[in-house]
């Protein structure tokens, strides 16, 4: 048996071995789910992102990607975010802040948490800003990015494509 970090959660783990086409049963325990990874280290289908079984048990050593939060924090940095983003919905209006380098303090306070969506949006929303001081970008964990662009790439994938056209059509039951 190998060291698995603790941060790594039950489904961390299941989503790792998930991108490596290796499916796990999701009724184990998380001490089980490690007890099982050596025998299907062998199995995996490395890629990109992992490339060798070296490699996998590497990142298994080190701690996740994820940001983890308590929920004090979590609320602060969502009550900031949705300040933002009611700024911006009030046409950057200075009745929420009293001049422009605020909003650019709070952006800049919760940037570094782009793996709560609200975060995501306030920064999409203050780059667009007639007031914005400098592109913040929010950061990304590793395993949450290419999860987006999965879904990104699904989204775009499977858009109805219909062609309404003006004609007469009768219908008889």
């Amino acid at each position: 048996m190998f060291f698995v970090n603790k941060s790594h959660s039950k489904k961390d783990l299941i989503n790792c071995f998930k991108n490596l086409e290796i499916d796990l049963d999701k009724n184990l325990t998380k001490h089980e789910i490690i007890e099982l990874l050596e025998s299907k280290i062998r199995e995996c289908k490395f890629n990109d992102y992992i490339k060798n079984p070296t490699e996998l048990i590497e990142y298994l050593k080190r701690p996740t990607s994820r940001q983890k939060y308590n929920e004090r924090k979590k609320r602060e940095i969502m009550c900031i975010a949705q300040k933002i983003i009611e700024w911006s919905k009030n046409k950057y209006s200075f009745k929420i802040y009293d001049n422009i380098n605020q909003p650019y303090n709070d952006i800049i306070s919760i940037c570094q948490y782009g793996d709560i969506s609200s975060v995501r949006r306030a920064c999409r929303l203050y780059n667009i800003s007639p007031y914005c001081i400098n592109n913040v970008n929010p950061i990304i964990s590793k395993d949450l990015m290419i999860e987006l662009h999965k879904k990104n790439y699904t989204k775009k994938e499977s858009k109805f494509k219909f062609k309404f056209t003006k004609a007469n059509y009768i219908i008889s039951f």
